[in-house]
């Protein structure tokens, strides 16, 4: 290098090392941990993401990829940063750790142009410190899984499709606190509000259930469908095709109000069985078309009043030798024969739908 012993003009001899990043872009894709979350004036989100370049830490800002980018089509949700509430200035020094110490999401970052200054979170991988016993897809199996605050997502290798509730975990909380130099811990649900599902089985049956005692099914047959809806010991279920239905209700106490009128209605017969029988009603009347009982009974009862027993001498005859029994009483007889029938035990419930909760599966276990 020859030296003019003279202060180069910076407009005709620009210094390398400023203009490094123009003229050397960094086209590498980089892994990198998610530190805080900057919100802009415009009320846009950037990350900043610690990437390690050659052994040394930088921090870069980026925006999140979103799989729509439209006006009317989009996605949106916030990934965690490993810096939360505490300020930076207060962190011990194992902050600086590895990734599976700090519970910020570890995520792929590449650069718009080369441009360090305009970062691009192009996915999340898996973080170090997740420990995948009980809570990943088997080997071999082709499946999905998504965990978002509790809610777990699974298409499972035979087709089948269950949506878990589980809530917030209950120590989400321990993951705001600053690096301690340990794994942050696994979730830990409220086991009295976790659990809740939905979701479709392989044969393309649809059930709700709070995974306790309470369950609606939609169950898919192809010879006769089933409408499930259980409740502890309380049970109903409606059957049928396109030409034919049953309805089925079991339950310890059926309770049914009407506060104007109750009506049911059979076309060929209706029976009741029980214990005890009661029926009770300020004006009742049970009968047919031709003849209705207690109004027959009342007729038959003055029709005996007006019976006229012969008996010049001795025992008298019987009351259906009267004159008048055959024009009067008979009459009324005949019609209430016309309303027996022989007493038919009523049918219990039956059911043929399979109310198991567990046809789509048990919840991964977390």
């Amino acid at each position: 290098m020859v030296y003019d012993y003279s202060i180069n003009d910076t407009s005709i001899y620009p210094d390398p090392a400023a203009v490094a990043v123009q003229r050397h872009p960094d086209t590498a894709v980089r892994v990198g941990i998610i530190r805080s979350v900057d919100i802009q004036t415009d009320g846009s989100t950037r990350y900043i993401v610690e990437i390690n370049v050659n052994s040394t830490q930088i921090a870069v800002s980026c925006v999140l990829m979103q799989r729509f980018g439209g006006i009317h089509n989009f996605e949106e949700y916030k990934i965690r940063p490993w810096l939360n509430k505490v300020p930076g200035n207060l962190l011990p020094p194992v902050s600086a750790g590895p990734y599976s110490k700090r519970a910020g999401d570890v995520v792929v970052v590449a650069f718009i142009n080369g441009n360090p200054r305009e970062g691009v979170i192009l996915g999340g991988l898996n973080h170090p410190g997740r420990v995948t016993d009980g809570e990943s897809i088997p080997e071999g199996k082709i499946e999905y899984l998504n965990v978002f605050n509790g809610m777990v997502t699974e298409v499972r290798d035979d087709g089948s499709y269950k949506l878990t509730y589980n809530g917030r975990a209950i120590n989400d909380s321990l993951l705001d606190l600053p690096p301690l130099g340990v794994t942050p811990p696994k979730p830990l649900y409220n086991p009295i509000i976790s659990g809740s599902f939905l979701g479709f089985d392989p044969n393309g049956s649809f059930l709700v259930s709070d995974n306790n005692v309470q369950l609606i099914k939609l169950e898919k047959s192809v010879a006769s469908g089933n409408l499930i809806i259980k409740s502890g010991e309380a049970k109903i279920e409606l059957s049928g095709t396109l030409a034919t239905g049953d309805i089925n209700v079991k339950a310890q106490a059926i309770n049914i109000e009407g506060d104007l009128s109750t009506s049911i209605k059979s076309t060929v017969s209706h029976s009741v069985e029980s214990l005890q029988v009661s029926i009770k009603g300020t004006q009742m009347a049970i009968g047919s078309d031709q003849f209705e009982l207690f109004q027959g009974l009342s007729d038959l009862i003055d029709a005996l009043g007006t019976l006229t027993v012969t008996s010049p001498v001795g025992t008298c005859t019987p009351l259906s030798a009267a004159p008048t029994w055959a024009a009067k009483v008979l009459p009324l007889q005949i019609l209430i024969k016309t309303m027996t029938a022989s007493l038919k035990s009523a049918k219990s419930a039956s059911f043929s739908g399979d109310d198991s909760p567990d046809s789509i599966g048990d919840s991964i276990e977390s």
